[in-house]
């Protein structure tokens, strides 16, 4: 077992706000690199549960969803959505929540069939036929996305995290006349030394880019940006003049 999938595994627990994590017989030794992929989880990392039995785990859980891509005759699997749909069901009509332990196998070979015995309830999670098995951390946030979800279609008013705003930037004051005819003359001069226009086609493809900028009721920090960009075309036509005449 790699430690960075535990430290990865904690970190989708949070995400998703799937509770506990529960770590049956361990095998990974890199410590250093499981808390480097919980990054703002260590709470969840630190307060795992461990235990050398898988049954001593499970003690208490009235639901055991155990996930794997592995077909087993006189045995009724789950899609992972239709699961979670079920389960926010059940739990929305009773009096508490089901105990509930969610079960994932190893990276290699995910659950034997005994520990499949133990299950209430036998989950697969789609994926293409190329490649079935899906990495511990990736299959852990996938659950929780699914129940989180289900959670919400059930409960609007659940908890959900808004996407970050940044602070918006103040656009300043607008152009005045004078910068707006300041703005255009450099444009010309620009289209002018790279060619873009020539003498007798400049004046009506500057009118153009006025309408434009008309329409857009630019700011003074716009126009700014806009003159940048023409003292660098007027700088490169300069360094092509140069080259040429060497």
């Amino acid at each position: 077992m790699f430690g960075g999938n535990v430290g990865a595994t904690a970190r989708a627990i949070k995400n998703t706000g799937l509770g506990g994590l529960t770590v049956v017989s361990p095998s990974y030794a890199d410590e250093n690199e499981a808390r480097k992929f919980c990054h703002g989880a260590e709470e969840i990392y630190d307060g795992r549960e461990i235990h050398e039995h898988l049954v001593d785990a499970l003690g208490g859980r009235r639901i055991v969803a155990g996930f794997t891509a592995r077909g087993r005759h006189r045995r009724h699997y789950k899609r992972l959505r239709d699961f979670a749909e079920e389960w926010v069901a059940i739990n929305a009509e009773a009096d508490e929540v089901a105990p509930t332990a969610l079960l994932f196998g190893r990276e290699r070979d995910g659950l034997t069939n005994a520990e499949l015995d133990l299950c209430s309830d036998l989950v697969w999670i789609p994926a293409h036929p190329e490649h079935i098995s899906y990495n511990l951390a990736q299959a852990v946030l996938l659950t929780g996305y699914e129940l989180f979800m289900a959670q919400l279609r059930s409960d609007p008013e659940a908890p959900l995290a808004a996407p970050r705003r940044t602070r918006p930037v103040s656009p300043g004051k607008r152009v005045d006349g004078r910068d707006f005819e300041d703005l255009l003359v450099h444009l010309r001069s620009a289209f002018l030394s790279i060619g873009y226009a020539y003498e007798h086609t400049v004046d009506p493809l500057v009118r153009r880019y006025a309408e434009i900028f008309a329409r857009a009721k630019i700011y003074q920090r716009e126009a700014r940006m806009i003159r940048g960009l023409a003292r660098q075309m007027e700088w490169a036509a300069k360094q092509i003049e140069g080259r040429d005449d060497a």
